[in-house]
């Protein structure tokens, strides 16, 4: 479904990747912090460019196609809600963009799905940062994209809200394509389809969970194992 070759020079390595995802592939980019994963997906989603490679979308060229005309959504780290909105007017935002009518059946389902019917008549700035994420999450797949990335989704949420987030992105695995990016190998445990583990702009694994632990020679494991223990509800997560 999406092909990927992409080459950029960075200040300190080069970006150099080459692969490709299925449809309703939940595919997380795991690296440590500056490995090239954040780079990767805004290139992909048309925000950075790139010096040489190609994008496919289903066999067509989209390498030089602005963001919006992309199908695809691009969620980053930082909250994009709309302050001086309600949280329904944000949902109703896609479509406005598209001169759409608000699509009010698909706004209730989703907003269902992710459970933020109950504060659709509030504003961000007086909303958790789970339940912003979660309305950011739905707004995103309300615009219909062939592919969602998803930035860092988790990173500025605490150990019970990143759980709960978790498990409401689960909802959405086998329905859209998703580019997960995180350094978090729980994440990537809990949600990948497959797992891309890059390092200085190259891909040094792909494949599952169960694959890159024996890769690993166990030395994962043991940390998440240590990780667990000192949680507490551990088994919900």
């Amino acid at each position: 479904m999406l092909e990927v070759k992409i080459n950029k020079k960075l200040s300190y390595f080069s970006i150099n990747v080459d692969f490709s995802i299925k449809e309703n592939e939940y595919v997380v980019i795991l690296g440590k912090s500056g490995a090239g994963k954040s780079m990767t997906a805004k290139i992909i989603a048309g925000i950075e460019k790139l010096d040489s490679g190609k994008i496919l979308m289903r066999g067509k060229d989209i390498t030089n196609l602005s963001p919006e005309k992309r199908g695809i959504s691009y969620l980053p780290q930082s909250n994009t809600l709309f302050p001086h909105m309600t949280v329904l007017e944000n949902l109703e935002f896609p479509f406005k963009v598209k001169k759409l009518r608000p699509d009010k059946e698909k706004i209730e389902e989703i907003s269902s799905r992710f459970g933020i019917e109950k504060i659709l008549d509030k504003k961000p700035l007086s909303i958790s940062g789970g339940e912003a994420q979660r309305v950011a999450l739905a707004r995103a797949i309300l615009s219909n994209p062939e592919v969602v990335i998803l930035d860092e989704p988790l990173n500025s949420l605490d150990f019970f809200n990143k759980a709960e987030l978790i498990e409401f992105l689960k909802k959405i695995k086998g329905e859209k394509t998703v580019i997960h990016i995180t350094h978090d190998p729980i994440e990537a445990e809990k949600l990948s389809d497959r797992i891309f583990h890059i390092e200085n702009g190259k891909i040094l694994f792909s494949g599952s969970w169960k694959e890159f632990i024996e890769k690993s020679r166990g030395e994962l494991p043991c940390k998440i194992r240590e990780f667990f223990s000192f949680l507490p509800y551990q088994r919900q997560f």
